[in-house]
């Protein structure tokens, strides 16, 4: 089994260099299940109470030779359970039946409230 993780305090990550009114950390990371199935796991911790938290959009890569194509999108549209309403931190995944030997990674857009923060997990070999 293979674990990576990203933790990305949501202050250093972003183009702006403000302390977010809403998210006070996140992190997505995605490991290995078997069978060339990955999950891709995130948790979202605002800083406090908020109207809207979780995932809007996760989107899964796999590399191709030197390029990461994205395979599947989910969002929070078609996959109401990436966020929810009125909580101070939420935590889900997805998981995406890759083929076995390939590598993926997942590029995550969480958000709390208006304030979206996209970034880019370590990858893992299905």
């Amino acid at each position: 089994l293979v674990i990576t993780c990203l933790y990305v305090p949501a202050a250093a990550s972003g183009a702006s260099n403000y302390a977010s009114d809403y998210l006070n950390k996140y992190s997505g990371v995605v490991t290995r299940e078997g069978g060339g199935t990955i999950k891709i796991s995130f948790t979202v911790i605002g800083t406090r109470v908020l109207d809207k938290i979780g995932a809007s959009k996760i989107v899964v890569e796999e590399k191709n030779g030197d390029d990461w194509i994205p395979v599947k999108t989910f969002n929070n549209t078609k996959y109401p359970e990436l966020s929810t309403t009125n909580d101070y931190s939420y935590a889900n995944y997805v998981l995406y039946d890759g083929e076995v030997g390939a590598v993926y990674r997942a590029e995550i857009t969480v958000f709390g409230n208006t304030d979206y923060r996209t970034f880019v997990t370590s990858s893992v070999t299905a």
